[in-house]
C-alpha cells in the first residue's frame, strides 16, 4: 500500500472516531440537552456539571479512549510509519472538536488530547496526569490546568521524542483547544471564571 494511502486512510478513520460524542449520546439517553445549559459544549466538563460527576466520569473517559486507541492501533499495524500516529492523534482531537455530523460544534477536545498523550508517551500522561490534578485543586481552574497541559506537550516531544519534527504535529491540536478555551482563559485573567467548587455548588444550589 502507497505511504500516503496509508496516512490518508488513517487521518480519515481517525478523526471519524474522534468525532463520535460519547456526552451526545449520553445526553439523548438522559433526555437532557447539554447544548442548552452550562458551557453549552459537548464535552465531559458540562456533561459532569449539568449530569454530575458519574455521567461526567463516563464521558471523560471514552473520549479519552478515543485518542489513546487510534494511536496505539497506528503505532501497533504500522509500526514502521513513523510519523503516522502523531497524525492520527490530531486527527482524533479534531474530530472531537469539530464532527461533521453536529456542523464543527463538538467538544473542546481537551480530554481526547489527554488520551493521545497516553498513546504517544505514557510519561508525560503520568506527571500531567498528577500536574492537572494539582493545578485544578489548587487553583479551582480546570481551564488552567487545560491551558498548561496543551502548551508544555509540544515541548515535552521537543526534548524527549525520538522521531525529528514530531513535535509539530500536535502543536495543530495545541493551538485550538487553546483558542476554544480563550474566552476561560480572559474571564480568568479578569478573575470572573466560574471555579470548579461554585460550579457545583451552583449545581446542588438549584
Amino acid at each position: 500500500m502507497q505511504v500516503y494511502i496509508v496516512y490518508i486512510v488513517s487521518i480519515v478513520i481517525a478523526y471519524l472516531v474522534g468525532s463520535i460524542s460519547t456526552s451526545l449520546i449520553v445526553s439523548k439517553i438522559k433526555k437532557k440537552d447539554l447544548r442548552a445549559g452550562g458551557s453549552k459544549n459537548l464535552g465531559a466538563s458540562n456533561t459532569t456539571l449539568l449530569m454530575g460527576w458519574k455521567y461526567g466520569l463516563i464521558v471523560g473517559v471514552c473520549d479519552i479512549l478515543k485518542g489513546t486507541i487510534v494511536v496505539l492501533l497506528a503505532k501497533w499495524i504500522f509500526p514502521d510509519y513513523t510519523y503516522l500516529p502523531y497524525c492520527v492523534a490530531t486527527a482524533a482531537v479534531l474530530g472531537h472538536i469539530f464532527p461533521f455530523y453536529l456542523k464543527g460544534k463538538g467538544g473542546k477536545g481537551f480530554a481526547t488530547y489527554v488520551g493521545i498523550m497516553l498513546g504517544l508517551d505514557w510519561r508525560f500522561f503520568i506527571i500531567m496526569g498528577i500536574g492537572i490534578i494539582l493545578i485544578t485543586l489548587i487553583t479551582d481552574y480546570i481551564a488552567l490546568a487545560t491551558f498548561t497541559t496543551v502548551t508544555t506537550f509540544p515541548i515535552w516531544l521537543f526534548f524527549m521524542c525520538p522521531v525529528k519534527w514530531a513535535f509539530l504535529i500536535p502543536i495543530i491540536a495545541s493551538l485550538i483547544i487553546i483558542v476554544k478555551h480563550f474566552e476561560n482563559i480572559k474571564r480568568m485573567v479578569k478573575r470572573e471564571e466560574l471555579g470548579l467548587r461554585a460550579s457545583f455548588k451552583k449545581k446542588k444550589a438549584s
